[in-house]
């Protein structure tokens, strides 16, 4: 073996500028390796860091939709506009919650979309003074967490509250993102301040409402974090109202026969035939409560459809005593809510992230089929270099094989050389990456928008190259020389070492 490391040393030394060619290429493909993978590292890291201390909490439990996966953004399906199912049995889920080992800390959550709007009297005054009118409808926008305050707080310690105060368990009222509300005072065409009311309308899968929330405070990330900027704090009865969770909701109403005997007419025109006056109850004159109460009818069926369901979550977040131990928790939920038959299901950060999770692995796998373009390019252009190394060594190859020289001894001694090779540039094309990934660390790239502060996992860009990521990209690299050097040595093979020996 040691005779076979010398002569490949020796062989590499003899053709330099083939050994740097194909060098280039390796030291190239693992820079480009390297790099790619710190900066998605990064963005896994920065998206899982902000997720689970801000959001998420390390589990995750929501009810389950037959239309698609649900998270913190609601029900993933084509239309969107599914409503966000309530977590089932929910004292009984988070009395099994706080029973099990590993759990340090839990909190529930319901969310919403809503739009601040001008009240009556705002828009009248804008009509009268110039007709104008906002051209910028998102910019009322709020994506509302509906929270306990008696524990929220506890589980999340991420925000600084820049003015006002937190929401106080029981207080209703909002708390915005501090630029946010700069952007709403815009909108609203007055400058807002704390204690200022402001209306809101909600949307949900049942239709829209309006509340009116007061602010009592604005918050900005801790650090670095990174928030979107509509992302508001609502006490959850508040939101209960705005997004329709009500008791009907999931009310089973079974109507009478009466009151379905028009459903079973054959003849339509009856229905509206001049008979219909003709037979109608005399309408009295002036205004009748009685009259009224009897033509509106029982309302109590309407009550209890409108009443708000004060017990209703959507999420449970949990904070685990070490984040590993949340696969574990998440597992053992799992198993208890299929033995139980309740309809909820406990996962990671990248569950309740939704499409934020997703965006992560759908720029990784973009990255790696780039990486595999690559590396299919990368093997064909060794190989060619490799082949006219290997012809340009036929009368090399005629000699060793001509004095005892097997074919296993000529595949050693290639495979050794292709080894060397990738391995010593291998290692230069880390050292670049080190020294690229400390470059760009040190410019402070600063994210253009929300979205990728949430991808960079701050305001800035923070890539960071760890020692899986070296490792794999030197394997993955002396995998791709291993490859490019067996066609080349197959050719070699196949020549007779007499033949061999006569080339020049």
């Amino acid at each position: 073996m040691n005779v076979i490391i010398r002569m490949a040393f020796r062989n590499l030394l003899e053709h330099k500028s083939k050994s740097l060619i194909v060098g280039i290429l390796l030291a190239l493909g693992v820079l480009i390796l390297v790099v790619g993978n710190s900066f998605i590292d990064a963005s896994a890291a920065g998206i899982r860091n902000t997720f689970t201390d801000s959001y998420t909490g390390d589990v995750f439990i929501s009810g389950t939709s037959p239309n698609g996966k649900v998270s913190l953004f609601g029900v993933q399906s084509v239309g969107g506009l599914d409503a966000t199912p309530n977590i089932p049995d929910y004292e009984k889920v988070r009395a099994k919650v706080t029973s099990l080992p590993g759990v340090k800390g839990v909190t529930s959550l319901a969310t919403g979309f809503g739009m601040a709007i001008k009240d009556a009297e705002e828009s009248a005054r804008d009509a009268s003074a110039d007709g104008s009118s906002d051209d910028d409808p998102g910019a009322g926008f709020l994506f509302m967490f509906g929270i306990d305050a008696q524990d929220y707080w506890k589980v999340f310690d991420s925000v600084d509250i820049t003015s006002g105060q937190r929401l106080a368990p029981g207080q209703p009222g909002l708390i915005l993102y501090e630029k946010h509300m700069e952007t709403l005072s815009k909108k609203l065409g007055r400058k807002l301040k704390i204690g200022d009311p402001i209306l809101v309308q909600g949307y949900s899968s049942g239709g829209m409402r309006l509340r009116e929330l007061t602010i009592v405070g604005t918050y900005k990330q801790k650090g670095d974090g990174a928030s979107p900027e509509q992302m508001s704090f609502v006490d959850i009865d508040s939101l209960r109202v705005l997004v329709g969770m009500t008791v009907g909701a999931d009310e089973n109403i079974t109507l009478t026969k009466t009151q379905t005997a028009m459903l079973d007419t054959v003849d339509t025109d009856s229905l509206f035939g001049d008979n219909m006056v003709e037979s109608a109850a005399p309408v009295s004159k002036g205004f009748d409560e009685n009259n009224l109460a009897t033509l509106l009818g029982d309302k109590t069926i309407r009550e209890k459809l409108n009443a708000v369901d004060l017990g209703a979550w959507q999420f449970m977040l949990i904070r685990t005593e070490k984040p590993s131990d949340g696969p574990q928790v998440s597992r053992a939920l799992n198993t208890w809510f299929a033995s139980e038959k309740i309809d909820a299901e406990a996962g990671d950060w990248q569950k309740a992230a939704g499409p934020y999770g997703q965006s992560v692995d759908v720029v990784r796998i973009v990255f790696n089929i780039a990486i595999i373009i690559l590396a299919i390019v990368a093997i064909i252009i060794i190989m060619n270099t490799l082949v006219i190394s290997v012809i340009e060594r036929t009368g090399e190859i005629g000699t060793m094989r001509a004095i005892g020289a097997g074919r296993g001894f000529v595949r050693k001694l290639f495979a050794t050389e292709t080894f060397v090779l990738s391995l010593v540039f291998g290692l230069v094309g880390v050292l670049l990456s080190v020294a690229t990934v400390a470059i760009l660390k040190s410019l402070h790239i600063a994210a253009g928008n929300p979205f990728l502060e949430v991808l960079f996992g701050g305001k800035y860009l923070n890539p960071s190259v760890s020692l899986g990521t070296i490792l794999g990209s030197l394997a993955g690299i002396i995998a791709v020389g291993y490859l490019a050097h067996l066609y080349p040595v197959s050719v070699a093979l196949k020549i007779q070492p007499v033949r061999a020996m006569q080339s020049e």
